[in-house]
């Protein structure tokens, strides 16, 4: 049986993650959330199942002891997901550095967070993975969302370099890229920086909107699934068709592009 860590775990796809892992597989999951009342709710829920590391992901120190202890306690775990995130609105110019950092210090920081304290322990397995969520914006950028779409590129570099370091060991990186789902993300776990006078700021907002279907988390089950069932990890996967037929149309441009400045010169 899998023994699993999840963060972000109370709320979210990380939430809708975690149910199917308990209710679907019957499998443990260390879930680390800042909530104690959400804890409180999940172990009622689950029992057993579910154990909670009460923790925020930007806390280094309390994070490498918790988890160090439920591993050594429950059992290494041999799964690993990295839900924990928050978007930050606002134009580059209206953010300040410190909202930047604080961006980073829970998307990006938050993530080696989670993974560091448990790659020596995993190291040990036979087999194991690490699913990093990024995001649509880890691939494409619009308008009011420079901070998060910043931080989820960076996830895409974390999880390539990732897999590159850790290829002569069992443990496996991939990538997952969220479309839009009825989460919250932009709501209720957002958070806002007025924009200036310079911008019309209802124009940038109309912007905003991909126009892609926004989904029920559940929609992303077959993809989350896929990326721990196959025999070998991918490296990364999306869950909008839509999304990714941009996204390759993108890239094909932007390497005409390329190539077209480049026999210029």
């Amino acid at each position: 049986m899998n023994i699993w860590v999840v963060s972000g775990c109370s709320s979210g796809l990380g939430r809708t993650w975690t149910e199917s892992i308990i209710n679907e597989r019957k499998e443990i999951v260390i879930g680390i959330t800042r909530s104690e009342a959400s804890a409180e709710e999940m172990v009622s829920l689950y029992s057993e199942r579910f154990i909670p590391c009460i923790a925020d992901v930007r806390d280094e120190k309390s994070l490498k002891e918790q988890l160090t202890a439920l591993a050594h306690q429950i059992g290494t775990p041999n799964r690993v997901v990295t839900c924990a995130g928050y978007a930050q609105f606002g134009t580059l110019e209206d953010l300040s550095n410190q909202q930047l950092r604080e961006q980073f210090e829970t998307n990006i920081e938050g993530t080696l967070n989670v993974i560091r304290p448990l790659l020596p322990l995993m190291r040990t397995l036979e087999e194991a993975r690490i699913l990093l969520v990024s995001s649509m914006s880890g691939v494409a950028c619009w308008p009011l969302l420079g901070a998060y779409q910043m931080s989820k590129y960076a996830i895409e570099a974390l999880g390539e370099t990732m897999r590159l370091e850790l290829e002569d060991t069992p443990i496996q990186i991939g990538i997952i890229e969220p479309g839009p789902h009825k989460t919250g993300w932009a709501t209720v776990s957002a958070k806002r920086q007025k924009v200036s006078d310079y911008y019309d700021e209802e124009a940038l907002k109309s912007r905003v909107s991909c126009g892609f279907q926004v989904e029920d988390p559940t929609a992303s089950l077959p993809f989350f699934w896929h990326m721990f069932d196959q025999t070998q990890m991918p490296l990364r996967i999306a869950t909008s068709k839509p999304f990714v037929d941009m996204v390759c149309e993108k890239s094909m441009e932007n390497m005409q592009l390329l190539r077209g400045s480049f026999e210029q010169l």
